[in-house]
């Protein structure tokens, strides 16, 4: 005869709760752990695609001109917003999109003979057809209003500035404006101002645009503690304020790269015929009393001088 035998099992209540604790902290951890997993997951494979987007954008940027350009002026759209009030100058140079905004200016209209005296042996016949400066062979690029802000371009001829053709012209706004991330208008600008003040005081204009890519890589807003380097240039406005002041504008004179360009133009040239080489005038002009101690300066920007000359395949001076 079969037997059945019935066996019940009596749960502590106690053990079943350590039972139910340890079960959910198990699908915790579990949960917990999966989650690690696909959070994980999902930082590595948005960091890859963020690096993958930021390598595209790079190279757009860096391929494609008008990116490029846009990016420059936004920075320096920012640097204008920080600017101090004080520095803050009139307006046709803001409508390049270029450093500070200064009001157009003809240097040949100030009184005297210029800055620097008339180089020896007198000026050519004025009925010489002065060649045309870079900005008028590129036009329309800058307005009629804008190329107020150019120096004479008659001095310029009378001095015997060297005439570049189109492509030329071309080729060295290129390089400015790719190099040193300015707008082509304002590139056209500073190769007007160097084309004019070097006919006038008999400098090669490669020469004076190396010195400001050297001294404020184009930033005519360039400038340090009041009374310091200011400008394209790079002026000592202690020193310099005198010249400034002929032109009428005080302090923000310095900030204008057409006054700025002028009164560079004018101490380098002057450094050159004291010192009597172009090497020992780059001295001069950084302050340096020997080329031991100008910090490597004169060949840095006869290197650029050089570079630019190069690039824009036009005979270099010695």
């Amino acid at each position: 005869m079969l037997q059945w035998k019935l066996t019940i099992h009596v749960v502590n209540p106690d053990q079943e709760e350590k039972m139910s604790l340890a079960t959910a902290l198990s699908l915790t951890r579990h949960f917990a752990n999966g989650a690690y997993r696909n959070l994980s997951e999902l930082v590595r494979t948005s960091a890859i695609y963020l690096g993958i987007a930021v390598l595209v954008s790079a190279v757009m940027v860096l391929g494609m001109p008008v990116l490029r350009n846009q990016v420059a002026q936004m920075h320096r759209s920012v640097i204008d917003t920080l600017a101090p009030e004080d520095a803050q100058i009139d307006d046709n140079f803001a409508q390049l999109q270029e450093g500070p905004q200064v009001s157009s200016v003809r240097l040949d209209s100030i009184p005297g003979s210029g800055l620097l005296p008339a180089p020896a042996g007198g000026k050519p016949s004025s009925a010489e057809k002065p060649p045309a400066s870079p900005a008028a062979r590129l036009q329309p690029r800058i307005s009629a209003d804008q190329a107020q802000i150019n120096v004479t371009e008659t001095t310029a001829a009378q001095n015997g500035v060297r005439d570049l053709t189109n492509t030329q012209v071309e080729a060295l706004v290129n390089y400015i404006s790719r190099k040193y991330l300015v707008s082509q208008d304002a590139a056209l600008l500073f190769v007007d101002i160097a084309h004019s003040t070097g006919g006038e005081y008999k400098v090669d204009p490669l020469l004076l645009l190396a010195v400001m890519a050297i001294e404020s890589r184009f930033n005519p807003y360039a400038g340090g503690p009041r009374g310091g380097a200011t400008g394209l240039m790079q002026i000592m406005s202690s020193v310099h304020r005198d010249k400034v002041n002929r032109f009428g504008r005080g302090e923000s004179g310095f900030y204008n790269p057409a006054i700025n360009g002028k009164i560079g133009a004018y101490i380098l040239a002057e450094c050159i015929n004291r010192r009597g080489t172009v090497a020992l005038g780059l001295v001069c002009y950084v302050g340096a009393s020997d080329p031991s101690k100008d910090g490597g300066y004169a060949e840095k920007v006869q290197a650029e001088r050089h570079r630019m000359a190069l690039a824009a395949s036009i005979p270099a001076r010695d």
